[in-house]
C-alpha cells in the first residue's frame, strides 16, 4: 500500500524520483526501493515524505482514504486530493490498466511480487536485446474496431 501511494502521491505533485529524493536529503535509489517495495522508510522519513506530499502519514500507510488530514490548514490541499482522485480515475478508465490492476490488487502479496519479479525480468530482458517496446492494441481499440465491422 505505502509503495502505491508513495508513488501516487509523488506523481500528483509533478515531482520525479530524484526530485523527491533531494527535497527529503537522500536518493533517487532509496526512492525507487520505497515505491517498488524493496524497502520501507523509517518514521522519520516517512513523516518527511507525507510533508513534502502534501497528505497524511496514515493515508500513506492505507490506515485511511482520506489524503489530508481534517483540520482548517488542509483546505489548500484539496486541489491536491483531487489530482490524486484523477490520477486514480485516470487508471480506472483504461479498460486495460483496470484489468491488470483488478487482478492484481486481489493477488496475495506473494502472487504481487512473482508478478512484480515478472515483470522487472521481462523489462531486463528487452534492454538487453535492445527491442523497441511496442505497444498492442488495447481492448478499448479492439472493440472499437469490432464495433465499426
Amino acid at each position: 500500500m505505502l509503495s502505491q501511494r508513495l508513488r501516487i502521491a509523488r506523481k500528483a505533485k509533478g515531482l520525479t524520483q530524484e526530485e523527491l529524493a533531494e527535497h527529503v536529503c537522500t536518493t533517487k535509489g532509496t526512492i525507487s526501493n520505497y515505491e517498488n517495495n524493496h524497502s520501507t522508510p523509517p518514521n522519520d522519513m516517512l513523516r518527511q515524505l507525507a510533508d513534502i506530499l502534501e497528505v497524511t502519514t496514515d493515508w500513506l500507510l492505507g490506515r485511511t482514504n482520506d489524503v489530508t488530514a481534517n483540520t482548517a490548514a488542509s483546505a489548500p490541499l484539496a486541489k491536491e486530493q483531487r489530482s490524486l482522485d484523477e490520477l486514480l480515475q485516470e487508471k480506472i478508465d483504461d479498460p486495460d490498466d483496470y484489468y491488470f490492476l483488478d487482478g492484481y490488487l486481489d493477488a496475495t502479496e506473494e502472487e504481487k511480487k512473482e508478478i512484480r519479479r515478472y515483470w522487472y525480468d521481462l523489462k531486463k530482458q528487452l534492454k538487453v536485446r535492445q527491442v523497441r517496446e511496442t505497444r498492442p492494441p488495447s481492448l478499448f481499440d479492439i472493440t472499437e474496431e469490432l464495433k465499426k465491422k
